[in-house]
C-alpha cells in the first residue's frame, strides 16, 4: 500500500494505466484533496475521509468502468 501525496495526485503520478482511469475517475466525483489516497494494487485504489470512513474504488477491465466497495475486496491489502 502506498499513500499520495496531494502533489502526485495533482500530477495524476500513479503506478498503472488502470490506476490513472480510477485517479481520474476519483478527480471528477470527489474533492480529492480531503482524502488520502493509497494505491492498493494495480487496479485499486482506497480513500479515506476525515471521519475515517473508507472506500475502495476499482478499475474493472471488462466493463471498463470504476467500481466501488465498501469493504476490502481482498482479504489483506497487498504490502508495497
Amino acid at each position: 500500500m502506498k499513500l499520495l501525496t496531494k502533489e502526485n495526485v495533482l500530477k495524476n503520478q500513479v503506478d498503472t494505466i488502470e490506476q490513472f482511469k480510477v485517479l481520474s475517475y476519483l478527480k471528477k466525483q470527489l474533492s480529492t484533496p480531503e482524502f488520502a489516497v493509497y494505491l492498493i494494487d494495480r487496479f485499486t485504489i482506497k480513500v479515506i475521509d476525515k471521519n475515517k470512513e473508507q472506500g475502495y474504488f476499482k478499475y474493472n477491465s471488462t466493463t471498463k468502468e470504476v467500481d466501488f466497495y465498501k469493504k476490502n475486496i481482498k482479504n489483506k491489502e497487498r504490502e508495497r
